[in-house]
């Protein structure tokens, strides 16, 4: 299952990341360019959540996306609102094989899909399409 997300989300790694130099380091920034996307750590992914919105853009937290899953399942890092929005925004903004992967995910990530209905039933809902399966999944 991570690896089809992998899969499914596979892109170069960056060779630059945009990033406001008024609140980020560019020491924080480097590890995105220079360290393969399956050897970030959670600290160093961590840092892109702690500066949300001055680093990268929407196909840079795609790129990220399977990363941040996979920490998740291990235990590794939090499934919080933050993380869970990219693999939304991800899941309404994908193709067939893009939905797919994430919904075979939260299928077996049980925190992580708790996760997801919290925040699917809360005022920070995501799309429509994801909230629906959400609904479908709990009534099987």
């Amino acid at each position: 299952m991570i690896e089809r997300l992998y899969d499914v989300f596979a892109a170069p790694r960056p060779r630059v990341v945009d990033y406001c130099d008024h609140c980020v380091k560019p020491e924080d920034v480097a590890p995105f360019t220079t360290v393969p996307l399956r050897d970030l750590t959670a600290d160093q992914v961590e840092t892109y959540w702690l500066r949300s919105g001055t680093i990268g853009d929407e196909d840079f937290a795609r790129y990220l996306l399977p990363r941040v899953l996979d920490l998740i399942a291990a235990g590794e890092l939090d499934a919080d609102f933050y993380w869970l929005r990219i693999a939304n925004t991800a899941h309404e903004k994908g193709d067939a094989r893009e939905r797919q992967a994430i919904e075979e995910y939260y299928d077996a990530t049980p925190h992580a899909f708790t996760a997801l209905v919290e925040e699917c039933t809360g005022q920070n809902a995501p799309g429509e399409r994801l909230a629906k399966w959400v609904a479908g999944r709990e009534a099987r």
